[in-house]
């Protein structure tokens, strides 16, 4: 599949909320031992955030 440069982007502006929500979780805390609750977040967390700047970047060009 190839992204745009602004889907691209988008990508890129997730790494700090999902840096901030492994952070909360423990650095030293494997992904394997994430209960399935916080998979859940982190997979939410993760679909937010590239929802968000998606609208943030298309603003001009997209009516969301």
């Amino acid at each position: 599949m190839s992204r745009t440069d602004i889907e691209k982007k988008a990508q890129a502006m997730v790494l700090m909320p999902l840096g901030d929500y492994v952070a909360q979780i423990g650095m030293d805390k494997g992904l394997g031992s994430y209960t399935k609750d916080e998979i859940e977040r982190l997979v939410s967390t993760v679909l937010d955030a590239y929802h968000n700047a998606l609208q943030e970047l298309y603003k001009d060009e997209v009516p969301f």
